[in-house]
């Protein structure tokens, strides 16, 4: 049986695809840059062995987010686990010189409609460092509430303050 892969959104300006193994100049490009990795856990992926891994672990509910006119990769957004068919946290990463354009927006926006229309969740959490002061605009733009802020917590592998968002889809 062939593995599910994530399907192919359309935006104004991206299309959201399954990750291929093309995008893995430009994540490591993005993986490498020290602007996008401060807030993505205590190791990151570096090597082009992790990305090829990273291309190869395809589901429903990973896109590379790519740029319409020329298919570039720029970024990534994700649901990596879904509880109870009900709940799905949402994550992103965008590469760098990518970040202020709308883009994230744009990409999120979209897999949250994703969300609603095709998967049914009825709600949406976001895990973000505290200190990711541009993450939590990007949510906060996006409809997400603020929950709590957990002092000295687990997030990706290392500790940190956790703002934890969530939003009905």
């Amino acid at each position: 049986m062939a593995k599910k892969e994530a399907p192919k959104i359309q935006t104004e300006r991206l299309i959201l695809r399954p990750r291929a193994e093309k995008d893995i100049p430009n994540m490591l490009k993005m993986f490498n840059n020290d602007d996008v990795r401060e807030f993505l856990g205590i190791n990151p992926p570096r090597d082009e062995h992790s990305m090829l891994e990273m291309v190869r672990n395809r589901t429903e509910t990973k896109w590379t987010v790519a740029l319409k006119d020329t298919d570039e990769f720029i970024g990534d957004v994700m649901i990596p686990e879904i509880a109870e068919g009900y709940l799905g946290e949402i994550g992103y990463r965008f590469m760098r010189e990518h970040w202020g354009g709308g883009f994230a927006y744009e990409a999120v926006s979209a897999v949250i409609e994703h969300s609603k229309s095709t998967l049914n969740l009825k709600r949406l959490s976001a895990t973000i460092d505290n200190n990711n002061m541009n993450s939590k605009k990007l949510v906060e733009k996006l409809g997400f509430t603020l929950v709590a802020v957990l002092p000295e917590s687990h997030i990706h592998g290392r500790v940190a303050d956790v703002a934890y968002y969530s939003r009905i889809v």
